[in-house]
């Protein structure tokens, strides 16, 4: 509203209270007499009704719902500060379970480690004793091989010379000659079993 819907309202009341005032003044000496201020209890009475009136229709209507609404409101503040401090504590405790999981975790890395440390080791030591044992098989096994060529190559030796004796024995046995003469047929005897 502008100031100018004012104005028909201001004159109405201003002419409303020139009336007033005549009216008051043709009738009513009597209440000039009395100083011109009358107390009348209808109009308490009225007035107190409508105050009372007023307060329960405000009690009904603007109090009770403020009231819930702010109850309401303090309630969803505490729920929320009571959710906040259990999710405090849920994650304080997550972060607890989450440092002794990181703890085993470790604890349990380093015992597979040690334990496939410990593993290597017995495999490697396993392996260097099965070298070990395998080439002094070998060894061994080649000794023998060698003592084995060691007593037929004596056994042939031996042979050999028995059969070289035995041959010259006959030739000087056969010519039996003088002792110039068997050296000399011993000695061809070995030459030619030498070259053989």
């Amino acid at each position: 509203m502008n100031e100018f819907d004012f104005l028909p309202v201001a004159y109405a009341s201003a002419a409303k209270s020139t009336e007033t005032t005549a009216a008051t003044e043709a009738g009513g000496e009597a209440g000039a007499k009395e100083g011109g201020l009358e107390i009348q209890p209808s109009t308490i009475a009225f007035q107190a009704f409508n105050f009372l009136l007023l307060v329960v229709v405000l009690h009904k209507i603007l109090y009770k719902p403020m009231l819930k609404l702010l109850k309401d409101r303090e309630k969803r503040i505490s729920d929320g500060v009571e959710n906040a401090e259990k999710a405090d504590g849920m994650l304080k405790e997550s972060n607890i379970i989450r440092q002794d999981m990181i703890k085993r975790a470790n604890s349990d890395s380093q015992e597979i480690l040690e334990k496939a440390r410990k593993a290597g080791e017995e495999v490697k030591t396993g392996l260097v004793q099965d070298a070990h044992k395998e080439a002094g098989n070998i060894i061994k096994a080649g000794q023998n091989l060698i003592e084995m060529e060691k007593t037929r190559t004596a056994q042939e030796l031996k042979g050999l010379a028995v059969s070289m004796i035995v041959t010259a024995t006959e030739k000087i046995l056969r010519e039996k000659l003088d002792a110039e003469k068997d050296g000399k047929l011993i000695s061809e005897s070995l030459q030619a079993h030498g070259a053989n």
